[in-house]
């Protein structure tokens, strides 16, 4: 099961162009899509959702066009969206025993079956008597990601999944995903790179609507190797390094400015060589630090 996007523009009113003839292709397992608020992720998203539609290009999955073929295309689909709208005078299994009804299971026998298994496989078990409005931010990003796999979905697209849960709560998220992954397409949006690390083999950075970087992390990180460096410099020496070289991160205190910086060779005198992360290598690719 493939997803292609060939070409996808999108410009919303205003003449605000949000993708710019993007095209790439998605293979089985955890697609990580980065960059940070405002690159097209969710617009992207949206339009792979069947949310929105796009000014041209296409998106086909599994050789059909998702737009021509939109009922059998959402019937292998699950969608988290960043923003999770749940109701909150439900509890969880009437909740899914609702979206269940939406999908089109009909079967009362195959609905409850279905509603035991999502709350089992996101670790809601024991909670099925709360109503989800009294239910902790990481339990609704949870009942979200059960909703979502409800019927059992091909490709899975998850937006923002993390924001704003405690670091316990990231965690849980991430292995219940990356579990998953292993019989589904998931594409999962994130601007927090620690979200993507070790996890998901290949990426594309987006900005500005464009991609920026397309390919496995290994690779990325294997062409930054020997080219991020750090220093302790002053005010001048800081303005010389924003116009020679991609400032990866500042750090002011003690009365210095450490730099880290991506060039070919050292720019200035005493810079050493610096180890190359996931994140100093995304801030690379969209241009350094502007701020």
């Amino acid at each position: 099961m493939e997803i292609k996007i060939d070409h996808l523009t999108k410009v919303y009113k205003g003449k605000t162009r949000a993708l710019d003839d993007v095209t790439f292709s998605i293979q089985p397992g955890l697609f990580g899509l980065i960059g940070r608020n405002g690159a097209g992720k969710t617009t992207l998203m949206r339009i792979m959702a069947t949310v929105l539609r796009p000014t041209a290009g296409s998106i086909t999955f599994d050789g059909e066009d998702i737009f021509k073929k939109a009922d059998s295309y959402r019937a292998k689909l699950g969608y988290l969206p960043q923003s999770t709208k749940l109701i909150p005078t439900m509890n969880i299994r009437e909740f899914l025993d609702y979206m269940c009804v939406l999908k089109g299971i009909s079967d009362k026998a195959a609905r409850k079956a279905e509603v035991e298994r999502c709350i089992e496989v996101v670790g809601l078990t024991g909670q099925e008597k709360k109503l989800l409005g009294k239910y902790s931010g990481g339990m609704l990003r949870r009942a979200g990601i059960a909703q979502a796999i409800l019927g059992d979905p091909k490709l899975l697209i998850v937006d923002e999944p993390t924001t704003g849960l405690d670091p316990e709560e990231q965690l849980h998220f991430l292995n219940l995903l990356s579990k998953l992954a292993l019989t589904t397409t998931i594409v999962f949006s994130t601007h927090i790179i620690q979200d993507i690390e070790n996890r998901c083999e290949n990426i594309c950075i987006m900005e500005n609507g464009r991609i920026a970087y397309l390919g496995s992390v290994h690779d990325l990180l294997q062409s930054m190797q020997g080219k991020l460096w750090s220093c302790d410099t002053d005010a001048a020496g800081e303005m010389r390094l924003r116009q020679e070289a991609t400032v990866i991160g500042i750090t002011y205190g003690g009365g210095k400015i450490k730099v880290r910086y991506m060039a070919n060779a050292p720019v200035l005198p005493d810079s050493e060589p610096h180890a190359v992360t996931l994140e100093d290598s995304f801030i690379s690719m969209i241009g350094g630090v502007q701020r």
